[in-house]
């Protein structure tokens, strides 16, 4: 089914498609935490009604947060990762 982005009839924000993806990656870009977190864009993770939904895994604990909507959210998450840190590296998963 692929990501609710601009999907409002799938519970996601009212965009045109891959905007919110791209304004995301650029604000990922410019907190300058890559190599110390990882930005990956998935399928869907559910539920729709709660879209969308990112995965943190922070210290050693999974968090799973919603409705993360506007890039404005996203950078209210950056910034709270900025701040608690870098923790341990989340596993991968074997394909």
């Amino acid at each position: 089914m692929g990501c609710c982005c601009g999907h409002p009839d799938r519970g996601g924000p009212k965009t045109v498609p891959g905007t919110l993806k791209r304004q995301m990656r650029r604000a990922f870009r410019e907190a300058c935490l890559d190599g110390r977190l990882r930005l990956a864009f998935t399928d869907c993770l559910g539920p729709c009604s709660e879209a969308n939904v990112i995965f943190l895994y922070a210290h050693g604990r999974p968090l799973w947060l919603r409705r993360i909507n506007t890039v404005e959210t996203f950078a209210q998450v950056l910034a709270w990762a900025r701040e608690i840190g870098p923790g341990p590296i989340p596993p991968v998963a074997d394909a």
